[in-house]
């Protein structure tokens, strides 16, 4: 190979590779100015709601209302294993993109059925390789802080979508890839039951 085409391809390389680092680091930037702007908005709006409601003194909590895709509607917290992310409206590559997605078609949290909550398991749903049974689970939102219990976990197909499946009582199911460590589009999904604590 003549040095000229050595010296080109060399500097292609270097080029393409700056170019990688720089569209990571916009990503980066992106996704931790939405976490910040939106962790504020949610804030605001947690404490504009509960002075409302310590004002009003509702019988019942009637639970969450339907949000438009994208939209925050709360943050998911698991304690022990310094687990913590904004849930947003909707499942789709956008969303799971900046932050962890409310599937939608299951129930909203507050309301009875079946909550499912989904993240990639490479940003913020990669501490769950170490949730194990009996984990607390904290699910705060507008309507209130809820609280899960984790009862078991389990390996799925991705086209295995009994997971979804509606329920009577009040359950949070988390879902993201797995295994966790694979390199490309993971094959199975890792699957999380959990049920709401009285």
């Amino acid at each position: 190979m003549p040095s000229s085409l050595k010296k080109v391809l060399g500097r292609a390389l270097v080029f393409a590779g700056a170019l990688a680092l720089l569209s990571w680091g916009f990503l980066c930037l992106q996704q931790l100015w939405f976490e910040k702007t939106a962790s504020y908005l949610l804030e605001q709006r947690l404490r504009s709601s509960s002075s409302v409601i310590g004002r009003r003194k509702p019988k019942h909590n009637p639970g969450m209302v339907a949000t438009k895709p994208g939209e925050v509607i709360g943050r998911i917290e698991i304690p022990r294993i310094h687990l913590s992310a904004l849930i947003l409206e909707g499942a789709d590559s956008n969303t799971l993109r900046l932050g962890a997605g409310h599937v939608q078609g299951t129930a909203l949290p507050g309301t009875r059925g079946n909550v499912a909550i989904a993240a990639h398991r490479d940003t913020f749903f990669r501490p769950l390789r170490e949730v194990r049974p009996n984990d607390t689970i904290l699910l705060t939102t507008v309507a209130g802080v809820y609280r899960y219990r984790v009862e078991a976990t389990e390996i799925v197909d991705p086209t295995d979508v009994h997971v979804l499946r509606r329920t009577r009582d009040s359950q949070l199911t988390l879902v993201t890839c797995y295994p966790f460590y694979y390199v490309g589009s993971a094959p199975k999904r890792f699957i999380v039951h959990t049920r709401l604590q009285g």
